[in-house]
């Protein structure tokens, strides 16, 4: 496994823990993440402070809820100067489990050096803008109005 391919699932496992000092160390001061789809649900962050204050307040996709989550599969691949990693999950809000979203996102990680420097995350958005069309009211970032 090169080290690219180290640093990119270290990066994942302190996202999903929480541990965004460690998540920091792994980024570059001008990174940046980009999300398939329109604003609010897609669009470009820059920045190490901007990118990670979006994970913080789950800025990206769906946004914060009282989620349930099944980690389907994980496929990582090891390229030239980058990681890519197809996903498949499910989730769905507690308050409904029966509505289950089977999401399906490739992530492309870029690195310099020894560090992330672009993320480009080819999510299903569809799936998501039909989500919120079903659960507006469920989910703090679109309750207010926001279209998606």
């Amino acid at each position: 496994m090169s080290q690219r391919m180290d640093v990119a699932k270290a990066y994942e496992q302190a996202l999903f823990a929480g541990h965004m000092d460690e998540v920091d160390s792994y980024l570059t001061d001008d990174i940046s993440y980009w999300v398939a789809g329109r604003p609010p649900i897609g669009g470009t962050w820059q920045g190490r402070d901007r990118v990670l204050r979006g994970f913080t307040n789950r800025e990206f996709g769906l946004g914060s809820a009282d989620w349930g989550h099944e980690d389907v599969e994980r496929r990582w691949y090891d390229a030239e100067e980058r990681v890519i990693v197809e996903i498949r999950e499910k989730s769905w809000l507690k308050s409904d489990p029966t509505d289950v979203m089977d999401q399906r996102t490739c992530v492309v990680i870029r690195f310099r050096g020894d560090k992330i420097c672009e993320m480009r995350d080819y999510t299903d958005t569809h799936r998501y803008e039909e989500f919120v069309q079903r659960h507006r009211h469920e989910l703090p970032k679109f309750a207010g109005g926001k279209r998606p």
